[in-house]
């Protein structure tokens, strides 16, 4: 099946009314999944308000003992908020499965990133122990080191596949678009390189702007892992795993879902905001949101995940490049 036709990028084209019909239907369960959703993410945070021990270092048997109830506050709101998000995303799959093929039939895209956040997340702390030798000076499994530098990555694409790919619900998105294999892969790598020093002028800017307001700059996990972890470990998570991952769902899902929906720049700005904010560093966000719209762009205009993918893991590619030159004293990185 042909690709739908994408909207201006100005403008978009909104659902008919016979489209949005199929809409209405099922308002219980959407209203109890909010409301089971809304509970799931208060819940942990009345939890945390009411027990500041619950994220303290002291183990004593009568702190334990207090900590129960908010223990257990913390377990009902995250069940609340998976199966919430379960439901939200059945019905939504349900009652959009009547729409056109060229319309977008999957789960709203939050739903979509709220569950890959929370696999990620129970992923991760399988690798908790690996996590602390790391932060301890420890040595690092290749196995957990990999599992936790990827964890966020694997739950994107366990989402991606089990929601949107699996019940079809976005018709003709393909890895190769119409530039073919070989273009798409030249493309995306050439458009690395200039991708790279704007992305890093801009957050060398905005790390002035914002320690001049008082905001410093911590060094983060990957920053750590970066440091310490195998490199092999390294390549692989940045190279392969995290621009086929995050490519997929960003462009692929968030993209063509928003494009097909919204138009075309909803679609841009929205899913380089959230590709930004995803990455959870607030010295980072204007450079990783200007290259999600760049990625962005580029599959605008080639239709080719091959492409951004490429673009991505070339990006990443000088990024991990300087990071080991810097680790093995060959250069010296600004401080």
């Amino acid at each position: 099946m042909d690709e739908p036709r994408p909207p201006g990028l100005w403008n978009a084209e909104p659902p008919t009314s016979t489209d949005r019909d199929p809409l209405s239907r099922h308002r219980g369960l959407q209203v109890i999944s909010v409301v089971m959703i809304a509970a799931g993410i208060v819940l942990p945070i009345v939890a945390l308000l009411g027990s500041p021990g619950l994220v303290s270092q002291s183990e004593t048997p009568e702190s334990v003992q207090r900590l129960i109830g908010p223990l257990l506050l913390l377990g009902l709101g995250g069940l609340l908020l998976v199966v919430g998000l379960v439901i939200n995303a059945v019905r939504a799959l349900i009652v959009r499965s009547a729409l056109p093929p060229g319309r977008y039939r999957g789960p709203a895209v939050f739903v979509l990133l709220l569950l890959a956040v929370i696999l990620g997340t129970i992923l991760a702390l399988g690798a908790g122990t690996t996590a602390l030798a790391l932060f301890d000076g420890g040595e690092l499994s290749v196995g957990g080191s990999l599992l936790l530098l990827t964890s966020t990555q694997l739950g994107l694409l366990t989402v991606t596949g089990g929601l949107v790919v699996a019940p079809r619900a976005l018709a003709g998105v393909r890895i190769i678009g119409r530039t073919g294999l070989g273009r798409s892969l030249l493309i995306g790598l050439g458009t690395a390189i200039p991708a790279w020093i704007g992305a890093t002028l801009l957050g060398a800017l905005a790390a002035v702007l914002l320690k001049a307001v008082g905001f410093s700059e911590q060094a983060g996990p990957l920053d750590t892992f970066l440091q310490r972890g195998d490199p092999t470990v390294i390549l692989v998570a940045f190279l392969l795993v995290a621009p086929a991952a995050e490519e997929t769902f960003f462009r692929g899902v968030v993209y063509n879902a928003w494009e097909r929906e919204r138009g075309s720049l909803v679609a841009v700005v929205g899913s380089a905001a959230l590709f930004a904010v995803i990455h959870t560093s607030l010295f980072a966000l204007i450079p990783i949101f200007a290259l999600g719209v760049a990625l962005a762009l580029l599959y605008r205009s080639t239709r080719s995940l091959a492409a951004t993918i490429a673009m991505h893991a070339g990006f990443n590619a000088i990024s991990v490049a300087i990071a080991l030159l810097a680790r093995q004293g060959i250069i010296s990185l600004p401080t």
